[in-house]
């Protein structure tokens, strides 16, 4: 029988160390290759990221208690990735969560990293990885040592508390209004306040990700 793994020195304040022991925390080597196997068929092909994306979210399963994250319990689930490669595939094919869904949030830091929240409780552990990139290292060695090191010694877990507005929320939209300058509708409370009315926030900074043509240009 498996034995629960003790924290990583660096991963866990001492008061919260009896709580992780509490939640019976444990090995999922045999688990693991399921998961890289349907993370693989997910995303397209195995790596690094995909391997340290699955134990993130085994981990971060285990430390929340929730053993069917694609049945019922998933509905009070919300991951927060910090990344927008190959790990935030892997924990999608794991947890099922998903942007669409809004049971998944990008914060793209470009940080391997993951938060993983229960929504009915607020309790939520912030989980990264410590391991560092060796350039010289050969691929099939990264997948070898990554799928075998021990989760104290990959990742780093840590209680977090995460503030959520409603319409952070998985569910039907809680506000839709449209905006007074471009006329398109905005969801879920993201308008801001403008001097005739509600402005989506690219309308009142005036900045956007993209910048608008003249047809002529187009």
């Amino acid at each position: 029988m498996s034995q629960p793994l003790p924290p990583h020195p660096l991963s866990v304040p001492q008061s919260a160390a009896q709580a992780i022991f509490g939640k019976g925390v444990k090995d999922h080597r045999l688990d693991l290759d399921r998961h890289l196997n349907e993370a693989k068929i997910f995303h397209g092909h195995i790596c690094g990221g995909i391997v340290i994306g699955v134990r993130m979210a085994l981990l971060g399963l285990d430390l929340l208690g929730i053993r069917e994250p694609k049945g019922p319990e998933g509905k009070d689930l919300l991951v927060f990735v910090e990344i927008d490669r190959c790990a935030t595939d892997a924990i999608t094919s794991v947890t099922g969560c998903r942007p669409g869904r809004r049971s998944m949030k990008l914060k793209d830091y470009g940080r391997m990293a993951a938060t993983f929240l229960r929504i009915s409780t607020g309790e939520a552990w912030r989980i990264s990885t410590l391991d560092r990139p060796d350039p010289a290292e050969s691929p099939e060695s990264v997948l070898a040592r990554l799928r075998t090191i021990s989760d104290r010694d990959l990742l780093k877990a840590i209680p977090v508390k995460v503030a959520l507005d409603p319409g952070d929320l998985p569910g039907r939209p809680i506000r839709a209004v449209a905006c007074t300058r471009c006329e398109e509708m905005i969801l879920d409370a993201r308008d801001v306040a403008g001097p005739d009315g509600p402005m989506c926030r690219p309308c009142a900074s005036g900045t956007a990700y993209y910048e608008i043509l003249d047809r002529a240009e187009a």
